[in-house]
């Protein structure tokens, strides 16, 4: 007789309210077995996790135990069964370092009444040292890299022996080489006789590492299989239902088809990028007005014609160690790609050319030296999407149309005079943006926190397209995206940059930044290493420099050997 799966999932059904989160989800583990769950942003994924988790409690179906029915009546109750969750968001106390972190809801070791930090620090060694060598244990988590703080919930979570590992999305601020190390300890887990379900919108990456799959689309279970029977289009296909993202797609925010409005011809006209604004004299009727804000590539005219197009952003900036320095130009229409492992600076250096962090040297916008600071950036023209669009992108505490109006909230004056804004005009320009990016949300009321992972990264896209970009700085652009809403990002990225800005992306993914790049930067310790473009830009190439292993033809004059 068949021994029963180590844990079933049957019927699972979660309400939030009206919307259903769970509808009739199922999943079997096994013991020893890497398991993939996938689906598109909002399928239902974290929702099963929590569930399983005990965050939530299921309104209908069955959760098994090696073939026993269990109620998991809470995180402790999870814990105890052996059930270890990385989730998406990750939540470290951030003054706490990696040591302190690892060891909330444990009985920490003492010596006498004292409390043991040498054994307490010992353990957490030891298990990073299988997974993280190089996370920093004595820094606080504030002061770690979303990279590094992933790295350290993983090791909170492995403390313990496990029977089941969830992660969801563990790789997506990885750079390869720390993907392959957790993918290495993923396969050992594995070997070891525990379940990993394992939860990623990396297709290639759940092909390469796990053993079977479960596809969850609009809370039901789709699919499931062996790996080996399915590949890539079959996954693809099964999340998004066989048909394209087009067919009977409803509207973001729905609305009654009624002739145009001026304020939503406002809205157009913005997102169309035209020279002029569309404002309402006192009478009611529309009138343009001369834009200040520029538009179209720039260029340098001799005699009447064009020369040469000069770069739209360009910086050359004291970065890294000391003595070195970080020069580069993009020009418009550029896709340029920043890669380097965890640690090397790509988010510092997109920080320090948006004006968050000071920094010494010279930054130009079109040739010309931008304000100080971000809204110095802003009206220079200049564009930033952050990696954490949680702690560092968006307000929660306003709504979503709040939030896309955020960064030039002084075109959607009431009357130019006033700083005043018009909610019509806010309102209008969410709904076009809504329409433009497929924006899935109840409504623009609410608040960006109801939005799914894929939705919030195209919030904060749509905040910038209210006017001309000039630059965009773009710091890992679909990190925890399924494959549908990364497409339509790379989409909207194409676009900027056909638009005329210059686009600058740091990226940890290898193939969005093999996809995307026109050229690539590569970092390496904080150094710009080595600049690839043509026949030279290869996934070895890449690789090779960041980890320091740059050829001499391929670095940077100042990085080359006498």
């Amino acid at each position: 007789m068949k021994s029963p799966p180590f844990l079933a999932l049957d019927g699972l059904v979660k309400h939030f309210g009206a919307t259903k989160a769970l509808d009739g989800a199922d999943l079997v583990l096994e013991a020893g077995s890497v398991h993939a769950l996938v689906g598109e942003n909002g399928a239902g994924k974290s929702t099963l996790i929590k569930t399983l988790s005990g965050l939530y409690q299921p309104d209908a179906g069955a959760i098994r135990l090696d073939g026993a029915p269990i109620t998991i009546d809470g995180p402790r109750a999870a814990e105890a069964l052996g059930l270890r969750f990385i989730h998406q968001e990750l939540n470290l106390v951030p003054h706490f370092d990696a040591v302190g972190n690892a060891w909330i809801g444990r009985r920490h070791p003492r010596r006498g009444p004292f409390i043991d930090g040498r054994a307490m620090r010992a353990k957490v060694a030891e298990v990073a040292a299988r997974i993280a060598p190089d996370l920093p244990l004595d820094k606080p988590a504030a002061r770690l890299t979303p990279g590094q703080r992933q790295m350290a919930e993983i090791v909170r979570a492995l403390m313990d022996p496990a029977r089941l590992v969830v992660m969801d999305e563990p790789t997506s601020s990885l750079s390869e080489g720390e993907a392959e190390r957790l993918h290495e300890i993923v396969r050992q887990l594995a070997a070891e006789g525990c379940a990993v379900l394992f939860i990623s919108h990396r297709l290639d990456e759940v092909l390469d590492l796990c053993d079977r799959y479960t596809v969850l689309r609009n809370g039901r279970t789709v699919g499931t299989g062996a790996i080996a029977d399915i590949d890539r289009a079959g996954l693809v296909a099964r999340m998004s239902g066989g048909a394209g993202r087009d067919a009977g797609a409803s509207p973001s925010f729905p609305q009654a088809n009624l002739p145009q409005h001026p304020e939503e011809a406002f809205a157009e006209s913005r997102l169309e990028g035209r020279t002029a604004d569309l404002q309402q004299d006192l009478s009611g009727t529309p009138v343009l007005r001369p834009s200040r804000r520029p538009s179209g590539p720039p260029q340098d005219v001799e005699g009447g014609t064009p020369h040469a197009v000069k770069p739209v952003l360009a910086a050359d900036l004291a970065f890294g160690p000391a003595g070195s320095r970080f020069a580069f130009s993009a020009r418009a229409g550029e896709i340029v790609g920043l890669y380097g492992l965890v640690g090397s600076g790509r988010s510092s250096l997109l920080k320090t050319l948006w004006g968050a962090t000071p920094g010494r040297g010279l930054i130009a916008i079109n040739g010309q030296v931008p304000r100080h600071g971000p809204a110095g950036r802003i009206a220079a023209g200049v564009a930033y999407v952050p990696e954490d669009r949680r702690r560092e992108g968006l307000a929660n505490s306003l709504s979503i149309e709040q939030n896309l109006s955020l960064a030039h909230l002084s075109d959607f004056r009431a009357l130019s005079s006033l700083p005043a804004p018009s909610r019509g005009k806010i309102r209008a320009f969410a709904r076009a943006t809504g329409a433009r990016l497929r924006l899935v949300a109840a409504g623009p009321d609410r608040s960006p926190a109801t939005l799914s992972g894929g939705n919030q990264q195209k919030l904060l896209f749509g905040r910038w397209l209210g006017r001309p970009i000039r630059a965009l700085l773009v710091d890992e652009p679909t990190r925890g995206v399924d494959v549908g809403a990364k497409g339509e990002i790379h989409a909207e990225m194409r676009r900027i940059a056909s638009d005329g800005a210059a686009v600058l992306m740091a990226t940890s993914d290898i193939e969005e930044l093999l996809a995307l790049s026109t050229r690539v930067l590569v970092l390496h310790a904080g150094r710009l290493v080595a600049e690839l473009e043509g026949p030279s830009l290869t996934r070895a190439a890449v690789v090779a420099a960041a980890f320091g292993h740059a050829p001499d033809e391929q670095m940077p004059p100042s990085e080359r050997s006498a």
